[in-house]
């Protein structure tokens, strides 16, 4: 089931969802529950489908140039597919998921977007459930995708990017083979990817 908030109605609805993008054919050799990929969202909304609206919005990523975390197995990965003219993504190396927290890092405390400034803020959100209590220890739970790899997925707010702004920038992220566009899977190449953004 996609990373989605803990609570009944969003986990019926992303089933609903998953029996939905069944059709969904994906091509990719390396589904694989146990690991993490950094999915960014790279387009707005002009052209999309319901469907498509619906599969970003189980992925938390409602806005342009937005990214989460989510675990890569087949219920996502189609989604993914689903969506991937509006989104790239790929797997981080640890130094990015470090970077990307420390930099861009919020956490969602109470319904709010809350900085993560101190370790407190992480302790008393994940501490008693996970044992979590500092920014060390999201970085290990996301990078190794652990047994509460979605708590901390979800705790985590969708991280706000920069959108490219020089034109070195934008071409940058636009060249690929000359004929694919920016999006879809772009497997360890997220990291530069995302590191213009950041």
């Amino acid at each position: 089931v996609p990373v989605v908030a803990d609570n009944s109605e969003d986990k019926v609805t992303a089933l609903a969802l998953s029996e939905q993008t069944k059709t969904v054919q994906v091509t990719t050799n390396s589904v694989d529950a146990t690991t993490a990929v950094f999915a960014v969202r790279i387009r707005d909304g002009a052209g999309m489908s319901r469907k498509v609206r619906r599969a970003l919005g189980h992925l938390r990523l409602r806005n342009p140039h937005e990214g989460v975390f989510v675990r890569y197995n087949e219920s996502n990965a189609k989604m993914l597919h689903l969506v991937e003219p509006f989104v790239a993504y790929g797997i981080p190396s640890k130094s990015l998921v470090n970077d990307l927290i420390r930099q861009r890092g919020h956490g969602k405390v109470d319904g709010s977007r809350v900085p993560l400034t101190d370790n407190t803020i992480i302790e008393k959100a994940l501490g008693d459930d996970t044992g979590m209590i500092c920014v060390e220890d999201l970085v290990h739970e996301i990078y190794s995708v652990g047994d509460d790899f979605g708590k901390a997925a979800s705790f985590l707010w969708p991280f706000r990017l920069t959108a490219p702004r020089s034109k070195f920038q934008k071409e940058k992220l636009n060249q690929k083979d000359g004929k694919r566009d920016e999006y879809g899977d772009k497997g360890e190449e997220i990291e530069d990817y995302v590191r213009l953004m950041l």
